[in-house]
Order: C-alpha cells, then structure tokens, then sequence
C-alpha cells in the first residue's frame, strides 16, 4: 500500500467521522415527538426506503471495505494518476463541508427522517438561502471524491445511483411534505430558490 493510499484512507475516515458526529449531534432525538410530527414518518413509501437502504448498503458498504482493506475491492479498480486521486480527495472534503454546512445551518430542523420539524419555520440560512436541498447536493462530489480517490468504480457508480435515486424519488415527496406543513411560506421559498443549485436570478438579486 502506497503512502497516498494510506493518506486518502485517513481522510476518508476523518470525513466520515466529522460529518457522522455533526448529523448525530442534531439528529439526536430531543423530547417526545409531538403527534403532529409523527405521521411523517410514513410519508415515504416501504418500496422506496427499501431501494435507497439497499442502494446505501452497497455504497457505504464498499466504501467501508476500501478503508479495511482495499485490495477487497480489485475487482471494481480502475488506473488513476495520483494528481486526479488527490483531487478527488479535495471534491470530496468540499462535499463534507457543505453537508455539515448544511446541517448546522438546520440545527435542531434537521432530521435523518422525512418529517416536519416541529418548529414551524422555513430554514433559509446557510446553503439554504440559494438552494432548497443542500444535503442532497452537496453528497454528489462527496461520492464522486471518494469514487476517484478509491480508484474503484462500483464506489463511484453506486454513489452516483444513490444520490440520483434520492433527487427523483425523495426530494418530490420531501416538497410536498414541506408545502403541507408550511404551506405559502414554503411556496415563496421555492420561488427563489434552486433545488440543487442556485438560480442565477436568485444569486445576481443578492
């Protein structure tokens, strides 16, 4: 194992430790969920939570291979000049930065569940003054990163089905949800706003 390799692992780890202590810091259940809130919970079809944790399976699965012992994943490599891995290290810290820029910027809103929080307020700080799904577009160049810094393939393919399959399938439900739940603010939010990215009227209006 090259001393890069080593290098990339050890940053890959770091990642997943930053990001994993931030999402579980305000994540963490805090008080009973009022009734209000619980029915969000099935506000996701079984087929479709079933698809993305299969999907995730698979994605963090190989990922957390890679990091205990990368010759698991031979058969999915593919040649990368060292300067493209490092480079892929760098998309992939900047994706981190945005996802826990994105959860902080919900605090206590943020969920790993599709629900409503109970704090009936439109979060439009952070990321979220731009674009109305930071975390979802923030985890494409994480999983591209890691994709390229690995060298593997089956990494950067089932990152890219993963977070395809959220943008098409969750993000719909998660509008309309959010526009339940908050209705006519939530409807002038998405008014200036980008889904995934910013919309150039949005940005030049700032």
């Amino acid at each position: 194992m090259s001393h890069e390799g080593i290098a990339f692992r050890l940053i890959i780890v770091v990642q997943f430790l930053a990001m994993g202590l931030v999402r579980a810091y305000f994540g963490a259940p805090r008080g009973a969920m009022p009734a209000e809130v619980t029915p969000a919970r099935r506000a996701e079809s079984r087929w479709v939570t079933v698809t993305l944790g299969v999907i995730a399976l698979l994605h963090f699965g190989a990922i957390l291979a890679y990091l205990a012992h990368p010759p698991l994943l031979g058969w999915g490599a593919f040649e990368v000049a060292v300067p493209v891995r490092w480079l892929g290290i760098v998309i992939s810290c900047l994706g981190i930065a945005g996802e826990i820029w994105a959860a902080i910027s919900l605090g206590t809103s943020y969920s790993p569940l599709l629900r409503v929080a109970e704090k009936r307020a439109v979060v439009t700080v952070g990321p979220y003054r731009w674009i109305r799904h930071p975390l979802y577009a923030f985890w494409l160049p994480a999983m591209a990163g890691w994709g390229i810094a690995a060298g593997n393939w089956f990494i950067l393919v089932s990152g890219a089905v993963l977070i395809t399959v959220l943008m098409i399938l969750r993000v719909p439900r998660e509008e309309a949800m959010m526009l339940e739940g908050f209705g006519e603010a939530y409807g002038e939010y998405t008014t200036h706003t980008g889904r995934f990215v910013p919309r150039l009227r949005s940005v030049q209006g700032k």
